[in-house]
Parts: structure tokens; sequence; C-alpha cells
């Protein structure tokens, strides 16, 4: 059983990277919002016919895209870091697949679920103009189920391959998941899922005081900048204070150039007589 469990671990990690995973997950997510969307558009009241073949294809979706990928991280020690939107439909159709959770139910849920932020740039250039397989635009209620049971991981690989061709400026925004080292002891490989996401909250902590720091210091590389002119503009009032000191003192003494038995100026009780 061991000797087996490696050798899967093996094979899957010689063609299988955590930037696969990161893609997949972003052409997995792709797919669904271009399925959202066009049923979004859909105003027609759909038969109960419609609704079970629209969850069969939906449960297709996810069985060739999204759950071996997770099943592959989890042998590799890959924590997955799915997209929110695909993280809610998924957890819709594990309801589907583990509770009473009938055909109706989930299609009204998915389409109830927003599969977009609006602001987000990854979600406002999430869907591309084509894919293969593109079910969701032709009357699939009306024709039989013909989406292919099997696909290679090399297959979806070249399908991701394709869809970010289209979508070139996408690849670097793809969030990059965490990789964990693998362990045959159970809880110490617990243990070091923890370290690894401690360790990711750590340096998150550390960006996010990096940056404070880094506004402070501009806050007091500008308050220093306002020194020299804080300084000049102290100068200035001492000098105009000391003016004012001078010519108070030249008008209690006398008018500024003249003799001193002239009177400078009038005085305030004579103009009131």
């Amino acid at each position: 059983m061991t000797d087996n469990y490696q050798m899967l671990h093996k094979s899957a990690a010689s063609r299988f990277s955590i930037w696969d995973a990161a893609e997949i997950f972003e052409y997995a997510t792709s797919r669904f919002t271009a399925i959202h969307m066009t049923i979004m558009k859909d105003k027609n009241n759909h038969s109960n016919s419609y609704q079970h073949t629209f969850v069969r294809h939906i449960v297709w979706e996810a069985e060739r895209f999204v759950f071996p990928f997770v099943n592959i991280c989890a042998a590799m020690n890959i924590n997955t870091t799915l997209p929110v939107y695909l993280n809610e439909v998924i957890f819709l159709i594990t309801l589907f697949q583990t509770e009473p959770y009938d055909h109706g139910k989930l299609f009204t849920t998915f389409k109830a679920c927003p599969h977009e932020s609006g602001t987000h740039p990854i979600d406002i250039n999430r869907v591309i103009p084509d894919y293969r397989h593109a079910w969701w635009k032709y009357r699939f209620d009306l024709a039989p189920f013909n989406m292919p049971l099997w696909m290679s991981v090399a297959q979806v690989k070249e399908l991701v391959t394709s869809h970010f061709a289209q979508r070139p400026k996408m690849a670097s925004m793809v969030p990059r998941p965490i990789t964990n080292t693998r362990s045959d002891d159970p809880l110490l490989q617990q243990l070091q899922v923890l370290r690894a996401e401690v360790s990711h909250l750590g340096m998150e902590l550390s960006q996010l005081l990096v940056a404070k720091l880094d506004a402070m210091s501009e806050a007091v590389a500008a308050f220093n900048r306002l020194e020299d002119p804080i300084d000049e503009l102290r100068e200035a009032m001492e000098a105009s204070h000391a003016a004012v000191a001078m010519l108070q003192g030249h008008y209690e003494t006398g008018r500024l150039g003249a003799p001193s038995s002239v009177e400078p100026f009038p005085r305030v009780q004579s103009l009131l007589c």
C-alpha cells in the first residue's frame, strides 16, 4: 500500500505543479462563470428535465476540472486556494452529493449564487471567447449526454494553456497555492501544515507592518521637509516682532528723524477735544 502511494505521489508530482493547480482552478472558475452568465440571460421557465440535465452537466464540470486536482493537491500536500466563486459552487455540488439536495434545489441555488464582485480585475476579465466542451452554448437538454467521462492531467493542462492564450495577462494574476512537505506520519503531517499556515500568516503580518512602517517613514520625511519653511517663518516672525518693538519705541520717544521738540504724533486725547 505504501509503495503504491509513493508511486502515485511521484507520478502526480512529475507532471503536476502548484502553478498547474492554481491555473486549473482558475480555468474551472472561468467555465462556471460562463455557465452562470448564460443561465442568468435565459429568462425562460425551465422544466424539471432541463434542470436535471443542467445539474448533470455542472457535476461533470466539477468531476473533470476540480475534484481530481483537489485530490492530487491533497496527495502532494498542496494547500488548495480556490477562487471564491469556485469555492461556493463546489460547496453547493458537495451538498448535492452528500445531503438531501435535489436537482431543482441545486439548480436554484447555483443560479442565485453571484459569480463576480464587479470590481476585482480577475472577476471582470474571467470569461474568454472560446471554450472546449462548451455545452451551455447549445440546447444540451435536447441532446444526449456526450461529454467525455475521462480526461487526463495532460488533456486538462492543454485546455488551460489554450484558455490563458486567450487572456495572457490573467496568468500573472492567479494566486499561488501553498505547498507543504510530505510526511508519512499523519500527526506530524498536520503539524507541518499548521506550521506552514502560521508561517504564511506571519509573512502577511510582516508585509502589513512593513507597509505601515513605509507609510510612517513617508510621513516623517514630509514633516522633515516642512522644518526649513517653519524655521524661516519663525525667524521672520521674530524679525517682525523686533521691528514692531523698535517702531513702538520710536513712537513713544518722538517722531522718526525729527527734533524732539516737535510733537511726533497727535495725542489721542487732543483728537477727542
